[in-house]
């Protein structure tokens, strides 16, 4: 079968599903707008992004379909050259956040397509209700949710069925788009990669840290508002009063992050080591920026306790990893970690606008190695649920499903 996938971050949410589909010996291709290298034997297409400092000059929110409008025709470029070579797809993937595939069905009209949306936007996503002073969104932010929904929309108007991760994204869609093809199947974590090692070490700043040193973990793509980056900032200054040898590790990018940046254009890591000017020991603090995966993997099987927090928005990759890996979870309660977290059995959970709370939990962890040892192992366990092993066939069922119908 020949499969295009159409994802501006490629492999993105296909990273598990490509391997098991060439190993079944699919015939694959793939389109994206990002130069960095890919290790798939696959044949690449690239394409030139919109200029990002142009979108954002639009009126916030706009900027959405802007960008879906200029990536649409482009992609639509590409694949009118993919087809003009002869190669033709008996089925497409696809992302529908950007807008990519928007005018597919004008060159493969009858070739079906499948597409992942991830969510459908609501104020709560944005925090709105969940932390102080966030009790109404803003029009600014009207506009974005409805432009973002709006987009999916259309999206998924040509789409022949669409797959979310969790439970918790599925309840966001209105029941319309249900319809009998949305399905939620999670792309799946490799657990044999991220599974317990007792002798995994590193070095940060010339200090060796294996399992015998206290580590607090904070894991993800952007140090950002939307994953409660400075409520754990918040905690971290009773935590070190509380115990003064504990390192604390944060993996991160300063980037905008899913929710958008700071009024004011600061990094949040800035606004945050201000704010507790003098709070702080920072030679005890490593910010470590986006670090390769085996190096993430590394820290994470040596970590005495992994905070994970966020509104309710889609459920981190990094959260199922550091759980496969036997860490100990502090999380925020709530969805999406009520899915996988259940409280004192496989994990902590603390209400997101609570630092205090959240010090106290951890500074408690950090001194009952037995309760930590055993909430890490049962994460272990329930982690294997989310296994690639078991979640890429369903994904594989779903396709070869898809095109026998069309």
């Amino acid at each position: 079968m020949r499969i295009l996938l159409v994802h501006q971050n490629f492999p993105g949410q296909f990273r598990q599903l490509v391997p098991r589909l060439l190993t079944q010996g699919h015939d694959l291709r793939a389109l994206c707008s990002h130069k960095r290298p890919i290790d798939f034997p696959i044949q690449l297409d690239r394409y030139e992004p919109p200029d990002e400092t142009a979108l954002l000059s639009q009126v916030h929110g706009l900027c959405f379909w802007s960008e879906a409008l200029i990536r649409a025709p482009i992609v639509w470029q590409h694949c009118l050259s993919i087809f003009n070579q002869g190669w033709q797809p008996d089925l497409i993937l696809g992302h529908s956040g950007w807008g990519e595939t928007l005018l597919l069905h004008e060159i493969w009209p009858d070739i079906p397509q499948i597409i992942w949306p991830e969510m459908w936007i609501h104020p709560i996503h944005a925090g709105i209700g969940i932390e102080e002073g966030r009790d109404e969104p803003t029009l600014a932010q009207r506009i974005e949710f409805e432009s973002r929904n709006q987009l999916t929309r259309a999206a998924l108007s040509h789409a022949k069925a669409w797959v979310v991760a969790t439970r918790h994204q599925a309840d966001s869609f209105p029941n319309e788009l249900h319809q009998g093809r949305l399905n939620i199947i999670h792309e799946g974590i490799n657990t044999d990669v991220a599974k317990p090692d007792l002798t995994a070490n590193y070095i940060v700043r010339g200090i060796p840290i294996d399992s015998t040193v206290p580590t607090i973990t904070f894991v993800n793509r952007n140090l950002e508002r939307l994953r409660g980056f400075h409520q754990f900032m918040r905690a971290l200054p009773l935590i070190q009063r509380y115990h003064p040898t504990v390192r604390v590790i944060i993996v991160g990018d300063n980037g905008t992050g899913y929710a958008g940046g700071e009024d004011d254009g600061r990094a949040l890591r800035e606004v945050m080591l201000e704010e507790l000017d003098g709070q702080l020991d920072l030679e005890r603090i490593h910010f470590l920026g986006r670090i390769p995966y085996p190096a993430l993997i590394t820290i994470l099987q040596a970590s005495w306790v992994h905070v994970y927090l966020t509104y309710p928005y889609i459920l981190g990759w990094s959260l199922l990893e550091a759980m496969a890996c036997g860490c100990c979870i502090v999380g925020s309660s709530g969805m999406p970690l009520e899915e996988v977290i259940r409280h004192a059995q496989n994990g902590m959970l603390v209400k997101f606008d609570q630092p205090k709370q959240l010090s106290n939990i951890i500074c408690s962890l950090l001194a009952n190695s037995g309760l930590r040892h055993q909430l890490g192992k049962q994460a272990r366990l329930d982690s294997l649920a989310w296994d690639q092993n078991i979640l890429v066939p369903r994904l594989e069922e779903l396709l070869l499903s898809v095109v026998a119908s069309k």
